[in-house]
């Protein structure tokens, strides 16, 4: 029997498939389009969609650092949908059996890992690599730092302090230097596929808003994780009937799927005529609604990431959880709750002043208002 030499096949090429013949349709020797693959980098950032958005900075920053690499970005099915039609992404997989199957058998050149859930920590510490970045799960089955630039980030999970009083670095700057990567500034990456605009506009036709018309988003929902990361439904009826009034914009309320109920809530409370786009059946589609908008006010959430990533201004509401850590790249202002427990991250919430009544809609519309007439 003929065997053929392994040795022959460039299995280091980007094209290079191996179950099949690459797009090419080419051996590989002799072959003009060979693409080495160059450093061969696995990015692990499995949760919350929030996070894995506010992520993508690093994306530019790994490419200017490494010209010649291949990134293989692995995070939960529910994020993949950001992710997806990334250029610098060269493989995006969603973390199931198939990837937990064959990612370990493979051999990376950097590990970054910025996640310290087991799952994600886990996978890190199976994959074979010389360099590992962020964190690893250690042997009593807990989270560690996988090298020193890591200690920061590390050390702000457990310290309250630290973490609730005196950190002032935002998220991107932290995963930058976990990344071993030089935090300048770099923006979100976000590639919305036409047929999400081309659905966003229909919902925007039906509802009769003209292309003149200014429509201000308010992202009503929130997660369910934290205490009162969601603003109350009298305070936003109020700013709704604000914006309406003293501005004259349309004033569209938004959330996801699990947000009707609050939708319908502000809807009937406040005394302005309101749009309500209605659910969308992908993350792209409620982005292209966020596009829209000449500004979108939410809490600290998805939306808010989304609207920043889509270059929206924005007023940030923040309830449980931590303002400075959210970089918004200048286009807009945080409205912070004038207590002293903000933040603590608590799950639930005994006290009867909280932060969601300490935040007034009369602070929300004036930030709103300078956010509107801030230069671009």
């Amino acid at each position: 029997m003929r065997s053929v030499a392994v040795n022959l096949h460039r299995t280091d090429c980007r094209h290079f498939l191996g179950d099949r013949p690459c797009r090419f349709r080419r051996l590989c020797d002799g072959c003009p389009h060979f693409a080495p693959m160059g450093l061969r980098i696995l990015l692990i950032k499995l949760a919350a969609t929030g996070d894995v958005l506010r992520t993508t900075p690093l994306l530019p920053a790994l490419k200017r650092a490494h010209p010649v690499s291949h990134v293989t970005w692995v995070t939960r099915p529910e994020a993949l949908e950001l992710l997806a039609g990334l250029d610098e992404i060269d493989r995006l997989l969603p973390l199931d059996v198939d990837a937990l199957a064959h990612l370990p058998a493979e051999r990376f050149d950097v590990v970054i890992c910025l996640d310290k859930e087991p799952a994600a920590t886990g996978l890190a510490a199976q994959i074979d690599a010389p360099d590992k970045r962020g964190f690893v799960l250690g042997p009593h089955g807990n989270p560690l730092p996988a090298d020193a630039n890591a200690a920061y980030a590390y050390r702000l999970g457990l310290d309250d302090e630290l973490k609730f009083r005196t950190n002032r670095r935002t998220y991107q700057e932290i995963a930058f230097e976990m990344a071993g990567l030089a935090w300048s500034g770099d923006d979100y990456r976000l590639a919305l596929p036409d047929a999400a605009r081309a659905r966003a506009r229909e919902r925007w036709s039906a509802l009769g808003v003209a292309e003149s018309e200014t429509v201000i988003g308010l992202n009503v929902g929130a997660g369910d994780v934290f205490a009162y990361k969601s603003w109350r439904v009298d305070g936003w009826a109020a700013l709704a009937d604000r914006i309406h009034d003293a501005l004259g914009a349309r004033v569209a309320l938004l959330g996801g799927p699990r947000d009707r109920a609050r939708v319908e809530a502000v809807a009937k409370r406040a005394r302005a005529p309101l749009l309500d786009p209605g659910a969308t059946p992908s993350i792209a589609c409620f982005a292209a609604l966020l596009e829209r908008c000449a500004a979108v006010v939410a809490g600290d959430t998805l939306a808010l990431h989304l609207a920043l990533a889509l270059q929206r201004r924005v007023v940030a509401i923040f309830g449980s959880t931590s303002a400075p850590e959210v970089h918004l790249y200048g286009r807009g202002e945080r409205v912070v709750p004038p207590v002293d427990c903000h933040p603590c991250y608590k799950r639930s919430c005994d006290l009867p002043y909280t932060c969601a009544d300490a935040v007034s809609a009369d602070a929300v519309f004036e930030s709103l208002v300078r956010v509107l007439g801030a230069p671009a």
